[in-house]
């Protein structure tokens, strides 16, 4: 069998996801590096990963993608360079793991949709909260219908501040924070509910980082589900720097019959029931991420089409919800198609 030939653009964010994945599966080669943007530095791949040692590094990712002729392409860079790049390496015939949002706007993200579906290849974004323990156990019991029927969900995603480079503070490059952190958040409330969302407001501000002065640092977000189901979601950077986690991922889900609770970032997912006494669910094995999808396409096995479907209407959801923000208006939200 031959390689699974793959691409590295670009050195940011969560790259070091898919690198451990391509580092654990046999049969996977890194034929080739290069920036898409000016902070994005090769070495940095090659000190994550052992296999990227000896790939040689381009100038120019046109160039990379041209002469190596990879199977899969990692995209990882700066948020505006998402796109452009992925639609190109698309075209070329490659899969894509890429950084969310997979698009900072709306023509760009259906010009890839079309490119990538009219192919028939997989498209990615590193968003890795469905694999994890305490999300899986949520989900697993609300399809065994131990809540009844989902009315509301209330999720938070929280981070550090941190160091920020320069463009976050650049509308025009970072696009945003409800895509770029908010997407994570609509992530957990999607894979529990399961329900289309159609409806959003939302509100945003930039309290106390002036130096990065296009970048939202709080936001919440009402949103409507098919069904009459609601979902609100908080998004912040206030985070203490000295918190043991630089995360604090939490949903709540409440049905009928009783609430979820699942709190990622502290390991514990909660079942309060109207037949059931307050306890702690089993949480199952963590699956890693992308490994599953590495092998798929490297033994050209077929992948369910509704994960990279899932990635687009996320991707799709979280552009209007910040437009909600940006308009300062119950916006409705079209059908993915």
């Amino acid at each position: 069998m031959e390689p699974l030939r793959v691409a590295v653009i670009g050195s940011w964010g969560h790259v070091a996801i898919p690198l451990d994945a391509c580092q654990r599966v046999d049969g996977v080669r890194i034929v080739g590096l290069a920036p898409a943007a000016p902070d994005d530095n090769p070495d940095n791949v090659r000190r994550q990963i052992a296999k990227a040692v000896e790939a040689p590094v381009f100038s120019d990712y046109h160039q990379l993608l041209t002469q190596t002729r990879p199977d899969l392409a990692i995209i990882a860079t700066r948020l505006d360079r998402i796109a452009p790049v992925a639609i190109e390496a698309a075209g070329k015939g490659c899969h894509l793991i890429c950084e969310k949002p997979l698009s900072i706007e709306h023509a760009l993200l259906g010009e890839l949709f079309q490119v990538v579906t009219s192919r028939c290849l997989h498209c990615l974004p590193i968003l890795t909260n469905r694999q994890h323990p305490v999300l899986h156990a949520a989900v697993t019991a609300v399809r065994a219908g131990r809540i009844g029927q989902v009315v509301l969900a209330n999720a938070r995603k929280s981070y550090k501040w941190g160091t920020r480079p320069e463009w976050f503070g650049d509308r025009r490059r970072y696009g945003g924070t409800i895509p770029w952190i908010g997407i994570h958040a609509l992530d957990f409330v999607h894979a529990v509910v399961d329900r289309p969302f159609t409806a959003v407001a939302a509100m945003q501000s930039n309290a106390a980082h002036p130096q990065r002065h296009d970048c939202e640092d709080n936001c919440t977000l009402l949103l409507e589900m098919e069904g009459g189901a609601h979902a609100t979601i908080s998004i912040d950077y206030f985070r203490p720097e000295n918190a043991t986690t630089w995360g604090d991922d939490w949903l709540r889900v409440v049905g009928t019959k009783g609430t979820i609770e699942a709190c990622m970032d502290r390991g514990v997912c909660l079942l309060q029931a109207e037949d059931t006494p307050q306890m702690e669910l089993h949480l199952p094995m963590g699956v890693p991420a992308f490994d599953t999808f590495l092998e798929a396409i490297k033994q050209e096995q077929p992948y369910p089409p509704e994960q990279t479907r899932n990635g687009f209407i996320l991707t799709h959801v979280a552009l209007c919800a910040r437009d909600a923000a940006d308009q300062s208006q119950l916006l409705h939200i079209p059908a993915w198609d």
